[in-house]
C-alpha cells in the first residue's frame, strides 16, 4: 500500500511535466503557416501583383529583365547584382509603379491574414534597413521561390 501510494504521488508530481513536454501543434497548416483559405488568398495576393508589375513595364524591359532573373535562377547572378541590373533597366515611371505596386500587394496581404498572424513584423536589421527597391520585388515576384530561399541561405552568416 505504501508502495501504491508513493507511485500515485510519483505520478502525480510528473505528469504537468510530462504534458508539458507534449509538441504544441503548429497554428493553421501542417508547416505552421497560415490555414488552407488564408494561404489561397495570399497566393491570389500575389499573382495579382504578378500580373499588375508586368502590365507596368515595357515590352522590351520584361525580356531584359527574364534574362537577368535566368542568370540568377543559373546561379550566375547574386541576388543583390540582380536587383541593382533590375533597379538599371527600369525607367524612373516604371519604378514608381511597380513600388506602388508592393505596397499595395503588402497591404492586401497584411488585411488577408487572421489577426493572429498579423503581429508586429520582425525588426530589420540596424545595420542594413530594407530599402524600397522595385528590382528586390520583381525578383521576389518573377524568380522561383526555391532559387531565392537557396540565395538567401546562402547569403547568411554561419
Amino acid at each position: 500500500m505504501r508502495y501504491t501510494l508513493l507511485a500515485l504521488a510519483f505520478a502525480a508530481v510528473l505528469t504537468p511535466v510530462a504534458v508539458s513536454a507534449q509538441p504544441i501543434p503548429p497554428p493553421g497548416g501542417p508547416n505552421g503557416g497560415p490555414p488552407p483559405e488564408v494561404r489561397a488568398k495570399l497566393e491570389q495576393i500575389r499573382a495579382d501583383a504578378k500580373a499588375n508589375a508586368l502590365k507596368a513595364i515595357s515590352a522590351d524591359h520584361q525580356t531584359k529583365i527574364q534574362a537577368i532573373i535566368t542568370s540568377f535562377e543559373a546561379g550566375s547572378v547574386t541576388p543583390k547584382d540582380a536587383v541593382q541590373q533590375i533597379d538599371g533597366v527600369l525607367s524612373p515611371d516604371e519604378t514608381k509603379a511597380l513600388l506602388d505596386q508592393e505596397g499595395k500587394m503588402r497591404e492586401a496581404q497584411l488585411a488577408a491574414r487572421p489577426p493572429s498572424d498579423s503581429a508586429s513584423p520582425a525588426p530589420q536589421s540596424p545595420e542594413r534597413p530594407r530599402q524600397a527597391s522595385a528590382g528586390r520585388f520583381l525578383l521576389t515576384l518573377l524568380a522561383s521561390r526555391e532559387k531565392l530561399r537557396d540565395a538567401m541561405r546562402g547569403q547568411r552568416p554561419q
